[in-house]
């Protein structure tokens, strides 16, 4: 859990926001301004997510999809646009989805009964009494809560005497762009989160509307594009959108005759596009309600159909999040990214992506992984002969890569002419073959003091090479003052240990 964001910071913030809304009118357009002050929307005190976060990067610089014209003709080419949000009610509701703004700690938290409990974040969630709630069937509540700036969303919530009911929810930390577990649901069908593909009047009074929109359409994929993470499919028809799927407004759609109000929508849909996120009427644009807006001029926007957008192909979007099992929030991401992006490591699974960070790294393994970090992601070793080790003939798994260790001075192997393949890396064992590694198989450390780390004294094995890759910062120990030299290295430290030794960028 995140704190509290201090005040000044907070200050700031509001400041910067203010300062940008009242340098612009309601009929300028987003495109009149440079990048560097298209911030993330912000609620309350939270931003909506990192700028770089998928809704709201622009995407008027993305090619067009090469499905663009089948997904639009599934859709509906000549079907017009919805604007499913407004003032007023209908059908006895407020028009739109709404949203909550709380501080978290001032308010009890409640848990939740989920029907879909193994795709749900179980909370508890900072519901507020008599909380503003999606009206119709899919009732979803939207809660920010401004003291830690968590997004929590539940779909089909409702409430009686045994406490809070929902279909699903999901937790957002609003600084991180992770996503959820592939596989998973959210509030949303998509597996995405509601509230940033929401149009807000606040935005549109503003002049700037910074992100996508979400919106929905009857007859989707069986299988979804990131960033979504969860499929619904839904009706039948060639070539289904799947979900996750972004079209634009063509550059070239002229949208001067509109009002100031669909003007700086329109100019969203240019610039940051739409996102396909459940299952519903074809082009029905999401929003929040407000009696700010003005339903005839959103009823302008019924003219704009679906062969006046394009898809566009988001896959040089990357994730910030390469592997589904290492989300933005765990310990070790950053070195986990940096050594995927160095190509030393494909991960433990393609499909899905993973990398297993909590998995112990085999001796076998290391030999990869060291020849790699040494020499660059495309090198490639002689071919095995099966005369090195006694247990690593040439056509075992690694067995060029051993060889070649062994080559190199880096290992002699574990004894009796044995390399030991299968055997699990200890971090003292780690601390020889990073040095060796970096400095050469020659290389000899400084004698060890024994006051570098509690279970670690001077007459202990690998002591003067362990102090070494702590007085280089490769490591700083295990916790609590020690090094803990015969536990298992890990893939998560391992990716440490490697991005550090070798400064892979």
């Amino acid at each position: 859990m995140k704190t509290k964001p201090a005040l000044p910071s907070i200050l700031v913030r509001l400041l910067a926001v203010a300062v940008f809304l009242t340098s612009i009118s309601a009929s300028r357009m987003v495109d009149d301004f440079p990048d560097a002050i298209r911030a993330a929307p912000i609620i309350g005190t939270c931003q909506m997510f990192p700028q770089n976060n998928f809704w709201n990067t622009p995407v008027t610089g993305l090619p067009v999809h090469a499905m663009s014209t089948q997904w639009i003709n599934s859709i509906g080419a000549s079907t017009g646009f919805h604007m499913d949000f407004g003032s007023g009610e209908w059908d006895g509701g407020p028009i739109g989805i709404p949203f909550n703004i709380v501080a978290g700690n001032t308010i009890t938290k409640s848990t939740v009964d989920f029907y879909y409990p193994d795709e749900s974040d179980p909370g508890p969630y900072p519901i507020p009494a008599n909380p503003l709630r999606e009206w119709g069937s899919d009732h979803h509540i939207l809660i920010v809560d401004t003291y830690d700036c968590t997004l929590y969303e539940l779909y089909d919530a409702s409430h009686d005497t045994s406490g809070w009911h929902a279909g699903s929810g999901a937790i957002w930390d609003l600084d991180s762009n992770a996503l959820r577990p592939d596989g998973w649901t959210s509030a949303d069908a998509a597996g995405l989160p509601i509230l940033p593909g929401l149009a807000r009047y606040e935005e549109v009074a503003a002049g700037v509307i910074n992100h996508a929109l979400r919106f929905t359409t009857n007859c989707t994929a069986d299988y979804y594009i990131w960033p979504a993470r969860h499929v619904a499919q839904s009706g039948s028809c060639a070539n289904p959108p799947p979900f996750g799927a972004r079209f634009r407004l063509k550059a070239g759609y002229d949208i001067s005759g509109f009002s100031p109000q669909a003007q700086v929508i329109l100019q969203a849909m240019k610039t940051y596009g739409i996102v396909l996120a459940d299952n519903g009427s074809p082009w029905y644009v999401t929003g929040a309600p407000s009696e700010g807006w003005d339903n005839d001029v959103l009823h302008e926007m019924d003219v704009v159909t679906g062969s006046d957008f394009e898809a566009v192909d988001t896959s040089g979007m990357s994730s910030p999040t390469t592997f589904t099992d290492v989300p933005e929030s765990y310990w070790a991401h950053d070195f986990i990214e940096r050594l995927y992006n160095a190509g030393i490591t494909g991960g433990c699974s393609a499909s899905p992506l993973m990398y297993c960070p909590e998995a112990t790294v085999t001796r076998a393994q290391m030999a990869i992984f060291i020849l790699r970090g040494m020499h660059g992601s495309t090198y490639t070793p002689p071919p095995a002969t099966g005369t090195v080790f006694a247990d690593v003939p040439a056509g075992a798994f690694a067995a060029a890569w051993i060889e070649q260790l062994a080559a190199e001075g880096i290992t002699g192997g574990c004894g009796g002419g044995n390399y030991c393949p299968n055997a699990n890396v200890t971090r003292a064992q780690m601390a020889i073959f990073l040095l060796r590694g970096e400095h050469g198989s020659g290389y000899v450390p400084p004698a060890a003091t024994g006051g570098v780390f509690g279970d670690v004294p001077a007459g202990s094995f690998a002591a003067d090479w362990i102090e070494q890759l702590a007085r280089e910062g490769v490591t700083s120990g295990c916790g609590g003052g020690n090094y803990c030299p015969n536990a298992n290295v890990t893939r998560a430290e391992m990716a440490v240990f490697l991005v550090r030794a070798f400064s892979l960028p």
